[in-house]
């Protein structure tokens, strides 16, 4: 069975600039998610996003099993795109038994309680 976690880490927040380049612990919280992830047990961590430095922050974790796809803005805007249209569109990018979805806002989240949900 193939389990992916997605990550998904739209440009431009609107409550909080910069949400995403934010430091938790010594890293930009997709920095932060991505090196919880790679200690769990997933198969692979799918990105999507319409944020090049985002693919950029990617490719730093290279030889590991990061993906990274480019999403159109109209499905990175809540205005835009229902929720269940954004995840739709994230969800046509690949092909998986399950799906982890791992909020960048849940920093505090960590590979024991990904595995123990995964479990």
């Amino acid at each position: 069975m193939k389990i992916s976690a997605v990550i998904i880490a739209r440009k431009g927040s609107k409550r909080l600039k910069n949400k995403l380049y934010r430091k938790f612990k010594g890293k930009t919280l997709i920095e932060h998610k991505i090196s919880q992830l790679l200690k769990s047990s997933v198969d692979e961590i799918i990105v999507g996003s319409n944020d090049n430095q985002i693919e950029k922050i990617c490719k730093k974790f290279k030889g590991k099993k990061i993906i990274f796809f480019k999403r159109q803005d109209n499905f990175c805007d809540e205005i835009s795109s229902t929720p269940n249209e954004m995840v739709s569109n994230m969800l046509q990018f690949f092909k998986t038994d399950v799906v982890l979805w791992a909020h960048l806002t849940n920093p505090l989240t960590n590979n024991v309680h990904y595995d123990e949900a995964i479990n």
